[in-house]
């Protein structure tokens, strides 16, 4: 019985993997965009992207109704569960990485409509580091390659180090010019929206290894944001830090 059931459940979860590689292509298409749009501060194309994360909740909540279709019809043979769990997990995960596109959309319009602020370009270099971590995660889970999702896993304090170079940058220019501090300040939320993105490559990275190990992944993850310790010295009137 449990055989048959297992069988005909094959086709709906191919169709699952399916929409889950579309839902992917469409967030990775959606970070790529908003790095684009805010590195040349393009208001209209932000505004679009706040209104296309619609599509990627609609993903989320298709996907989220085959999946209690599937396990409705009956007990799954222990590989097909885990598949099912890891499609679950990932789509959970590839609907924050949306959401954060998203945000990054929204302080665009905000930092686009001010004057240039120094910084923007460290932040844009964070964003598409981000996005070539994003990208090369999904690459390992299409091809089930874990010795790349791990590679993934493991380079994520590289992210880490530039987005703490990218905040003090972005404090050192909010000391030198109290005019920019609005700017700066959705700066830092910006950055660290593309940090947060690298946290979200490395959890698809953890289910791709418990997809095909059946095991979690119990090493200690490297983590380099030291942020929240970082003290700079103010500029002197001259504008020389520390002088």
């Amino acid at each position: 019985m449990a055989v048959a059931a297992a069988h005909s459940s094959f086709p709906a979860r191919q169709k699952l993997e399916t929409e889950l590689a579309r839902m992917a292509a469409r967030v990775e298409s959606n970070l790529a965009a908003v790095i684009t749009a805010f590195e040349r501060r393009d208001l209209a194309a932000a505004e679009q992207l706040i209104a296309a994360d619609r599509r990627i909740d609609e993903f989320d909540r298709d996907i989220e109704v085959r999946v209690m279709a599937l396990l409705e019809e009956g007990p799954l043979p222990q590989d097909a569960l885990r598949e099912v769990m890891t499609v679950m997990k990932l789509t959970g995960e590839l609907e924050r990485v949306g959401d954060l596109a998203k945000n990054v959309a929204k302080r665009t319009l905000v930092v686009s409509r001010e004057a240039p602020a120094r910084p923007t370009s460290g932040v844009v270099r964070m964003g598409r580091a981000s996005l070539r971590q994003f990208s090369d995660i999904l690459n390992a889970f299409s091809a089930r390659n874990l010795s790349a999702a791990k590679a993934v896993w493991g380079g994520d304090d590289e992210l880490d180090e530039l987005y703490n170079s990218v905040f003090q940058e972005i404090l050192l220019a909010m000391m030198a010019d109290s005019n920019r501090v609005n700017a700066c300040t959705h700066l830092v939320f910006i950055a660290k929206n593309f940090e947060r993105v690298g946290d979200h490559a490395t959890n698809i990275a953890e289910a791709i290894h418990f997809l095909m190990t059946g095991a979690p992944l119990v090493e200690i993850r490297p983590k380099g944001d030291e942020t929240s310790t970082i003290t700079v010295t103010p500029p002197n009137q001259s504008g020389i830090v520390g002088g």
